[in-house]
């Protein structure tokens, strides 16, 4: 049975893609010729993005490492990407276009590749600077010690011993960093959109809602293709790595405490503080005058789509949470008796690292004959389930490998039957992880904004559909306010003993 689980499941995600590259491989020859300009400049800007949340983040790291500091920077650092990147993007264009709290002027433009960068960079950053810390602490400081031993400086030690060790690490955080923000659907729509600033990503929305093309879904399969080009390179990398590894040794010598506390401070304000205040104060602020208000709330949250909206991702992020859970831990027990099923698990975790926007079109295209199906809240729940399994098999597989495997063997040596062996050993010692999964993926869905947006109908928005049409409608204020509500639903993931597995939407 858990063989059939399996099956369908991998079918849920394939049938999708393969539906996308045989309707859009005769289109994408015309996306590389008559849309270059796009392909160039998502190049470009992916490019930029991954150097600079790899330089700021993998400062970070090094500084922090070096230096030793407590938990508590790891907590200051990853604040900004606890938020969702679209409500990130929100929250820079409240700090610094016109009317923002500080100087009610225009600080810097905001819309087009410099917001664009300026919201990656915040948001993913700390993702880099996890997954280069692991890198780091997976570290024997023996290393380091010898070659200061032998003469070396501190500089040289760095330079010739340190990060060559974490090179491997390093390249396949920036091979996740790429494959992240080339499908990042949110930010380029909320900053790029009104500055004609185009990613593969939003055009594939784009094209995807023209009116005037002959055949939109072909057009938008081409775009998707081309997205699915871009990716391969992650596809054979290992894009998954364990937060917080045990080091193999003892810590490296303490390195400057100062310069590192100061460092994450001033990251923290930067890139938590400032822009979290000003989406506080533009939603509290009355528009002209002093004081505080609840008015943007109340105004937002009497039309019916931010409503509903809230409603539907509230649902969807509770049940794909709980469901992701559990069908990721019946996955990762059949795995370990089938080689079927771990090739099929190989299948679902493609669905999870390819761009939202080509698992998306791909729903359409398998599924938008089905009656009951498409076009209603089950397309979304279903696509949410594919798209999020992902960290839950992970997670299951991480639990069984470190405390659940060897125990229920003692246990079955001792003559304990196999399912009471399962539940008297194996489900007290998974249940943290399973937890984990749940308060993972619940934020995830809550903001998912990529899948929503390409496969909801009147009636099935979700909460990220209704702040870009406020956005859209030049309601900085009423978007400000549901972005603070979403913020508010999103802090359980404060809770979490993180494993990255990918970013955001």
């Amino acid at each position: 049975m858990n063989r059939l689980y399996a099956a369908l499941l991998a079918l849920a995600g394939l049938l999708p893609i393969g539906f996308v590259l045989w309707r859009g491989l005769p289109s994408a020859p015309k996306v590389l010729t008559g849309d270059a300009d796009v392909l160039l400049s998502t190049v470009l800007l992916v490019g930029a993005g991954t150097l600079l949340c790899l330089v700021i983040g993998g400062g970070l790291a090094l500084l922090v490492w070096q230096a030793q500091l407590p938990r508590w920077a790891d907590a200051l650092i990853a604040v900004p990407y606890l938020v969702p990147p679209f409500i990130g993007a929100t929250a820079w264009i409240a700090a610094l276009e016109a009317g923002n709290p500080f100087t009610g002027q225009r600080i810097i433009p905001i819309y087009g590749a410099t917001g664009i960068l300026l919201a990656w960079t915040t948001h993913y950053a700390p993702l880099a600077y996890l997954l280069v810390k692991a890198t780091l602490e997976t570290q024997s400081p023996s290393y380091a010690q010898a070659a200061r031993v032998h003469g070396l400086s501190a500089f040289s030690t760095l330079t010739r011993v340190t990060l060559p060790l974490a090179a491997p690490g390093t390249i396949g955080a920036a091979v996740l960093l790429a494959l992240t923000l080339l499908g990042n659907f949110g930010v380029p729509q909320v900053l790029g959109l009104p500055e004609r600033v185009y990613t593969l990503a939003t055009l594939t929305y784009a094209r995807l809602l023209n009116p005037t093309l002959e055949s939109p879904l072909s057009s938008a399969s081409g775009v998707a293709v081309v997205l699915i080009v871009l990716a391969l390179p992650a596809l054979f990398g290992r894009t998954s790595r364990e937060v917080g590894a045990a080091s193999l040794g003892e810590r490296p010598a303490s390195g400057n405490g100062n310069l590192a506390r100061a460092a994450v401070g001033l990251w923290f304000v930067i890139a938590a503080l400032i822009p979290l205040l000003s989406i506080v104060i533009l939603a509290f602020k009355p528009a002209y005058s002093p004081g505080v208000t609840f008015e943007h709330f109340r105004d937002a949250f009497a039309l019916g789509q931010v409503r509903v909206g809230l409603r539907n991702s509230l649902a969807l992020a509770l049940l794909s949470a709980v469901l992701a859970a559990g069908l990721g831990l019946v996955l990762a027990l059949a795995e370990r008796s089938s080689r079927f099923v771990r090739v099929i698990n190989r299948a679902v975790v493609l669905s999870y690292l390819l761009p939202g926007a080509i698992l998306a079109i791909g729903f359409i295209l398998a599924y938008g004959g089905v009656r009951g199906f498409y076009a209603t809240p089950l397309i979304l729940f279903v696509a949410y389930i594919v798209r999020f399994l992902t960290p839950g098999l992970q997670n299951a597989r991480t639990g069984l490998e470190l405390r659940g495997d060897a125990l229920e063997l003692a246990a079955r040596v001792h003559g304990v039957p196999p399912r009471m062996a399962f539940w008297r050993v194996t489900w007290p010692l998974l249940r943290p992880f399973l937890i984990a999964t749940a308060l993972l993926v619940y934020p995830l869905a809550l903001s998912e904004i990529t899948l929503s947006s390409i496969l909801y109908a009147p009636g099935s928005e979700t909460v990220g559909v209704a702040v870009l049409g406020l956005l859209n409608e030049g309601n900085l204020r009423g978007a400000a306010a549901v972005a603070l509500v979403l913020i508010a639903l999103s802090l359980p993931t404060l809770l979490v003993s993180r494993r990255v597995v990918g970013g955001g939407t």
